[in-house]
């Protein structure tokens, strides 16, 4: 049976720099690892948090499992400080939307570093 813990696995081309731009999110190193020379990180939003993103080099990737998609997975974040989080992030000089009022609550979308799209949303302050 699944268990409730997953890990969202992110193709990046500079694993470092998307580590560095999570973690200026607030997000927190879970493990770091070398595999076959290359590092792999795994970040979540909290220590115990059962959903993980997992950092791997996409060009490793490419060489070793051709047969793998590397886009990023279409993701909806919440938070329940949409105004201080839509800051933050523009603070870290990514692509970001506009903060726009859908019926009651807040929306915004950005990029990270590598330009894979993320949305955000969350009840107004």
């Amino acid at each position: 049976m699944f268990a409730n813990k997953i890990q969202l696995m992110l193709y990046v081309d500079d694993v470092l720099k998307a580590k560095e731009f999570w973690l200026a999110l607030d997000f927190v190193v879970i493990e770091e690892q070398s595999m076959d020379g290359t590092l792999v990180v795994e970040l979540a939003l909290a220590k115990g948090s059962p959903i993980h993103f997992v950092l791997y080099d996409r060009k490793f990737i490419e060489a070793h499992s051709p047969e793998v998609a590397t886009n990023s997975p279409s993701l909806m974040f919440y938070s329940d400080q949409m105004i201080e989080l839509y800051k933050k992030v523009k603070e870290q000089g990514v692509a970001i939307g506009e903060l726009i009022l859908l019926e009651d609550q807040y929306v915004f979308n950005f990029s990270d570093p590598d330009g894979n799209y993320f949305a955000v949303s969350g009840p107004i302050d």
